[in-house]
């Protein structure tokens, strides 16, 4: 859809020209690998396309924002059998997602709980109200991660673990899902460049939409971003 001035939630998408990172630091990058998701970071999202469709360039949209937080865990050294490695469970990292006017949309919050080998994401509306959970499929009584190993599929990886979205009460599968891809032999070898699926939920709204967004840049700034993924 082309970019309209008066766009707002309640219209259809227009055309995303970008999501870029805009908030972090230097030193706060370079120190992701000890603390994944610690940093204080902005992604802006924009829409149109540069200095085409709208006069002043791409317009924001919304952004995804965090102040700097633990990390969900911290790297304490290398043994021979990999890294050593100790989970946080307090002021865990976020991103809350904003409107053009700085107006809350929603919110996506890292969790801890006594299965500490499977990453799990809060999602939340504008009222602060928990609408998603967002975790992938578990196995050993939900203790541990349960990968899809499909390799005769042409949209994801072999093996990938998609964080299925769920409800926040009885975590039944609500038909969305953020799912890491394969990114091309270019991208996965030399630039380490993420490629990401959002599949959204069926009648979630624009609000929500962006929201869920904001729940896959954190998925990846949290779980993919340490191993350089």
């Amino acid at each position: 859809t082309p970019y309209d001035p008066n766009w707002a939630h309640d219209k259809p998408y227009p055309t995303i020209a970008s999501v870029s990172e805009v908030g972090s630091t230097w030193c706060g990058r370079c120190c992701s690998f000890n603390a994944p998701g610690f940093r204080k970071t902005k992604y802006e999202v924009r829409a149109g396309i540069y200095d085409e469709e709208a006069p002043n360039g791409a317009p924001v949209l919304w952004t995804h924002e965090k102040a700097e937080t633990c990390g969900a865990n911290v790297y304490l050294g290398q043994t021979d059998s990999g890294q050593l490695r100790v989970p946080c469970c307090c002021n865990l990292p976020y991103l809350v997602t904003k409107d053009a006017n700085g107006a809350q949309l929603g919110k996506t919050q890292y969790l801890c709980d006594a299965c500490l080998f499977v990453p799990k994401f809060s999602v939340h509306d504008r009222n602060d109200n928990e609408v998603y959970r967002l975790r992938p499929d578990t196995c050993f009584f939900g203790c541990c991660v349960r990968c899809r190993c499909t390799c005769n599929t042409k949209d994801g990886k072999c093996c990938r673990v998609p964080f299925l979205v769920r409800d926040p009460k009885t975590l039944e599968q609500k038909g969305g899902q953020v799912t890491d891809l394969w990114a091309g032999v270019a991208s996965e070898c030399c630039t380490h460049r993420g490629t990401y699926q959002i599949q959204y939920p069926p009648q979630c709204d624009n609000s929500m939409r962006a929201t869920l967004q904001g729940s896959a840049l954190l998925v990846d700034l949290v779980i993919f971003e340490q191993d350089q993924d």
